[in-house]
């Protein structure tokens, strides 16, 4: 028997590698004779960095740079292809564990995920992966891009730095000295929704009330969101309301496309390819994944839809174990398992995440077990 191993994270719980790890132990020492593989995925969030660079054998570097309220952070650049490629993870210099106890997206800023680029540039890389996910903003990257020497001013030709609070006060954008900063390097975004940036699914009206924004925040971020869209047609040339993944990150998906001239593509989709996630499932009898919280959003370009629809394509059956089921159903997998036991508090969950999952993994690899045995005589 052939089994495959392939979790996100469970979010401020454990990495995808040490989910993995615990899901894979179970399941060798319910089922010693299977072949147990793992494969720790990510979808261009939280996590990927560290994802690519174990699985690619790549290198970490560590600098210091400004997190979403402006202070001094250490962050972690992945380098793979020998150097050639950076990773850039978003979420570790604007991600919403930065806001716990103080969410509010109208004052975040992405400025230390610009400084992270320019690490990147200073280590002569010739492509960055710019992983969005998990951001605490909805600044559409502006503070990344004065970072990196975009200028945005207001009515009165101040330079500023716009936060998600002052989109509505930029009245000018200048992008020529970040292209010429950018102009060894490509660029590529990713995401992990298809929204656009405005719009009942966009940034500020689907995900801006995860980063604590009432009601009449989410009107403010909307309305300096669709004034952003027509700076950057005015400005830069570029008509980028229809842009899928557009509200990725707060916005940060337009933003890329923007400022940076990147390419937005699928996160999850990137990762597997990377990871030879095709070749690994071939000849498989069943694949095991998970995340801390399933719901709807998951089947819409998050990681496990990925490794859904790659193993329903060959055929493969595919079992859920995630911290959390919000909804009905299985959310496209032949089975889904919630490891929580009780209800609790999260920092029970987080104190709880490795045992909950071991022994979640452990009745599964037990049922797996029999079913096994009783098909096989």
């Amino acid at each position: 028997m052939k089994i495959v191993i392939a979790p996100d994270s469970y979010k401020g719980t454990l990495s995808s590698p040490e989910a993995a790890e615990i899901i894979a132990g179970a399941m060798r020492e319910k089922l010693p004779l299977a072949r147990v593989l793992q494969c720790p995925i990510a979808d261009g969030g939280e996590g990927t960095a560290t994802c690519l660079a174990k699985a690619l054998d790549g290198g970490i570097v560590v600098t210091t740079v400004k997190n979403c309220y402006f202070e001094d952070t250490q962050v972690k650049i992945a380098l793979i292809d020998g150097g050639k490629t950076a990773v850039v993870e978003m979420a570790q210099a604007a991600g919403l564990h930065f806001a716990e106890g103080r969410k509010n997206p109208m004052l975040t800023t992405t400025f230390g995920v610009g400084q992270m680029i320019s690490t990147a540039l200073a280590l002569g890389v010739k492509k960055i992966l710019l992983c969005l996910g998990g951001s605490a903003t909805n600044d559409l990257g502006c503070g990344a891009a004065a970072a990196l020497g975009a200028r945005f001013s207001d009515a009165a030709g101040e330079d500023m730095l716009p936060l998600g609070g002052t989109l509505d006060e930029v009245a000018k954008i200048d992008i020529s000295a970040l292209k010429a900063a950018l102009s060894c390097v490509e660029i590529v975004a990713l995401t992990d929704v298809a929204g656009t940036l405005c719009g009942e699914n966009g940034a500020a009206k689907r995900y801006a009330p995860q980063k604590g924004a009432d009601g009449a925040m989410v009107d403010v971020l909307e309305a300096g969101a669709a004034h952003m869209l027509d700076r950057i047609r005015d400005d830069l040339g570029l008509d980028l309301a229809d842009l899928p993944g557009g509200g990725a990150a707060g916005g940060f998906g337009c933003g890329a496309a923007a400022f940076f001239g990147a390419k937005l593509q699928s996160g999850v989709e990137t990762v597997l390819d990377a990871l030879n996630f095709d070749r690994m499932i071939e000849g498989a009898d069943l694949v095991v994944t998970g995340e801390g919280c399933t719901d709807v959003q998951s089947t819409q370009g998050k990681a496990i839809s990925g490794v859904l629809r790659h193993a329903r394509g060959v055929e493969v059956p595919v079992f859920l174990l995630s911290g959390a089921l919000s909804g009905t159903g299985n959310f496209g997998a032949d089975a889904a398992f919630s490891t929580l036991r009780d209800f609790c508090i999260f920092a029970d969950v987080k104190d709880g995440a490795a045992e909950n999952l071991r022994a979640a993994a452990e009745n599964l690899a037990a049922a797996i077990a029999l079913g096994y045995a009783a098909a096989n005589g």
